[in-house]
């Protein structure tokens, strides 16, 4: 497999921009979201796209109803936090299974809710299930 890093480009405002890999790494195929998914792989193709440089990482809360967000809490505790520019993000309100557990998106979706109170929520469990204090873009 090929050792060159990916190029970094810079992201964001004057006055608060910051240094990210030009191609990042979208985590929804871990989940189940396209058939079945193994976490130890999943785990495995985290730490290969880091290691190649590619440690912008995209997920979302809905993607595998938390799941997602949990499995990539295991990958930056390995990681590292502060070597991942970390997104998320939110809008599907749904019911989330039972720990462990899985579920499929249609089945557990209320609906598309950008309340304040309930984004503050989804920041919250967010944060929970990454494992982390920060999300660097939501």
């Amino acid at each position: 497999m090929s050792s060159s890093k990916i190029e970094l480009i810079e992201f964001g405002v004057p006055g608060d921009k910051v240094m990210v890999p030009r191609i990042g790494f979208g985590a929804m195929g871990l989940s189940g979201t396209y058939g079945k998914s193994d976490d130890q792989e999943s785990l495995k193709l985290l730490e290969q796209a880091a290691s190649m440089g590619c440690t912008l990482w995209d997920t979302a809360d809905v993607y595998g109803l938390g799941h997602n967000e949990r499995l990539l809490s295991k990958a930056l505790e390995a990681q590292g936090r502060s070597n991942v520019f970390l997104c998320t993000k939110f809008g599907h309100e749904f019911d989330a299974p039972a720990e462990g557990a899985s579920g499929s998106f249609t089945s557990a979706i209320k609906g598309i809710n950008g309340h304040p109170d309930y984004i503050r929520k989804a920041v919250d469990q967010s944060l929970k299930r990454l494992g982390v204090d920060r999300i660097d873009l939501y």
